[in-house]
């Protein structure tokens, strides 16, 4: 499907339209301001993954592992947790 190239008062005009034309028809939007691409509008990609639910049993079927790999994931998982604390979070004000 080509994408249609709209400036943002055309889209805002028509919003439900132009999204209908997303939905049921795959089509992609560039909204532009002026001469400059602002936004792209595309359909939304289907949800794949693996149901929580599922994960218990998952996991009762899977590999087992011995108690000494266990305790060496265990370590790796506490470094790891230390090594970000230490970091601070990136993302804070």
């Amino acid at each position: 499907m080509s994408v249609v190239a709209l400036t943002v008062t055309e889209f805002s005009r028509g919003l439900s339209n132009f999204l209908n034309q997303v939905q049921y028809q795959g089509q992609t939007l560039d909204i532009q301001r002026g001469k400059k691409l602002v936004a792209r509008v595309l359909p939304a990609a289907a949800t794949e993954g693996f149901p929580i639910a599922q994960l218990d049993d998952l996991l009762a079927k899977g590999p087992q592992i011995s108690a000494s790999e266990r305790q060496a994931m265990a370590d790796d998982v506490r470094a790891t947790r230390a090594n970000l604390a230490e970091r601070g979070d990136p993302w804070a004000l």
